[in-house]
């Protein structure tokens, strides 16, 4: 093997895990009881349980309900989440990391630890992350009353979780769910295209079935039971209801799932030290981040030029082109997170490689912030068996807010921090339309989304648009009492039409002319 540099990081251990309700061993995990389970199996994996006392440092996601001052769960929580992880392994490592929210979070976790053992801050780092929104959803219809409260006094580095992809303007104006959000992208992309509505939706459809049929063949994903057709994913039919425009529910991340995943990261030294085998050892050879403004801030609504601009600085510091990638993994909580990202770096939604390895969000499974952890350690178990490959993991956080990509392969490499402040910079550099928040006067309409019932009927439509007289972008809303308007939305007859819009203090209002 090459020579390798002592404080080089190295990933040396990887696991998932998945609860099922209707499991024979079925246990009622709690969140932090699922992800230590996974970080326990990420130790054996590494041939590290009976040495836990090497790992200094435990870094966990947060779960949906620490991802938001409004969320509070039914059955209490954890006040200290990665120390009672600790508990449950019988650890006290010197520190533990609490990370902020958003799904980009398990590779900037793992860039993190790789710094950290690089700097010389830490020699082991065990990184892990879960949910049990199914067991939640599960025990309230039980009407239990369990009690999930637990916390630790010991020291943690509690990062907090962000809320600052959203503005206030676009929560007044009924942007609440990420799902609207997205919708808005989506419709926004699709209208710069000049598509109309069901030659888009089968390109989604067609972009998300092979994902479906990943997913179908993985024995830890939440959706095992077919192999979905593109028009199964974009039907609406009884299990498949629309949520919002553009999506159907088979299009959207399934957050009710019992999943946790971890690895392990050690220096070079250390797994020296352990005997760990080379063949078991995976470096990251290539990594990059970077963010955006809200969506209503941005230059297009329906592009995330973050997403490419990662992309590609990683590609490059691994020395790579696309060509030489043998397994990706793109975020996919929904469509045009994938396609934002794949347009970005030339690649087809076809591309016989596949664009994941683990099923995706709405089929494998969305565990909220910590999904990436598993494209990691399923990333890490294909490149074991096949070595010299490559890998790329593509996370994405907030509203195509934030986005982290890393590369890896077994071949030793040497390591050296990369910040991404640079590209950063080219972010935000870039020049978005004027914003006005107290429209009045006639617009145009750039994009568009439509909330749905649990029964198929239109309840509030919101959308982003361009004031005639100025260019400036404004948002602006309506309810169900505007039902001759939201029938213009469910006849797909909303694409370029002129609006009248008025301001209000609650949300800005409109009509079409």
């Amino acid at each position: 093997m090459p020579f390798v540099a002592a404080n080089t990081p190295v990933i040396v251990g990887a696991s998932q895990f998945t609860e099922r309700i209707d499991d024979p061993d079925y246990a009622m995990l709690s969140p932090v009881a699922i992800t230590a389970r996974a970080a326990e199996l990420a130790l054996v994996d590494a041939g590290m349980i009976n040495c836990k006392e090497h790992i200094d440092t435990l870094m966990t996601t947060r779960i949906f309900e620490d991802s938001a001052p409004h969320l509070e769960g039914p059955f209490g929580r954890s006040t200290n989440f990665p120390r009672s992880v600790c508990q449950r392994l019988a650890m006290n490592p010197a520190t533990a990391i609490w990370a902020t929210s958003g799904g980009d979070t398990p590779q900037k976790l793992v860039t993190e630890a790789c710094d950290r053992i690089w700097q010389g801050e830490s020699k082991a780092v065990l990184i892990s992350g879960g949910e049990a929104l199914s067991t939640t959803r599960f025990l309230q219809k039980q009407g239990s009353d369990v009690d999930w409260s637990e916390g630790s006094d010991d020291p943690v580095i509690d990062r907090k979780p962000t809320l600052d992809y959203a503005t206030h303007d676009e929560l007044m104006n009924g942007l609440i769910s990420p799902p609207l959000f997205y919708g808005i992208m989506e419709n926004a992309k699709r209208i710069a295209a000049g598509v109309d509505v069901k030659t888009w939706a089968d390109q989604m459809g067609a972009l998300f079935a092979p994902f479906a049929a990943v997913a179908s063949e993985n024995p830890l994903a939440a959706q095992r039971d077919r192999a979905f057709t593109p028009a199964d994913l974009i039907t609406v039919e009884a299990g498949n209801r629309r949520v919002v425009d553009a999506y159907p529910q088979r299009l959207v991340a399934r957050d009710q799932v019992n999943q946790s995943a971890a690895l392990v990261v050690i220096s070079t030294e250390l797994a020296d030290e352990l005997n760990i085998p080379s063949e078991n050892r995976v470096y990251l050879h290539g990594q990059a981040a970077a963010g955006e403004p809200p969506i209503t801030l941005r230059a297009e609504l329906g592009q995330a030029p973050s997403a490419g601009l990662a992309l590609g600085r990683a590609l490059e510091r691994a020395n790579c082109t696309t060509d030489d990638i043998s397994y990706f993994d793109f975020y996919s909580c929904f469509p045009i997170a994938v396609s934002n990202a794949i347009d970005a770096i030339g690649l087809s939604g076809d591309d016989p490689r596949g664009l994941t390895v683990t099923g995706g969000l709405p089929f494998f499974g969305g565990p909220g912030n910590s999904y990436s952890m598993h494209a990691l350690a399923e990333m890490v178990m294909r490149l074991r068996v096949n070595p010299g490959k490559f890998g790329l993991v593509a996370a994405n956080g907030g509203l195509l807010s934030k986005y982290a990509v890393g590369i890896y392969a077994t071949t030793p490499t040497g390591y050296e921090p990369y910040d991404s402040a640079d590209l950063q910079e080219q972010m935000s550099n870039q020049t978005a339309p004027d914003f006005e928040a107290n429209p009045s006067g006639k617009g145009r309409l750039e994009a568009y989304t439509v909330a749905y019932d649990r029964e198929g009927q239109p309840k509030t439509a919101t959308i982003v648009g361009r004031l005639l007289e100025s260019d400036a972008r404004f948002i602006a809303k309506v309810g169900r009492e505007a039902s001759e308007i939201l029938e213009v939305f469910n006849r797909h007859e909303a694409d370029n039409r002129s609006v009248v819009v008025t301001p209000s203090e609650q949300g800005n209002s409109f009509i079409f002319l």
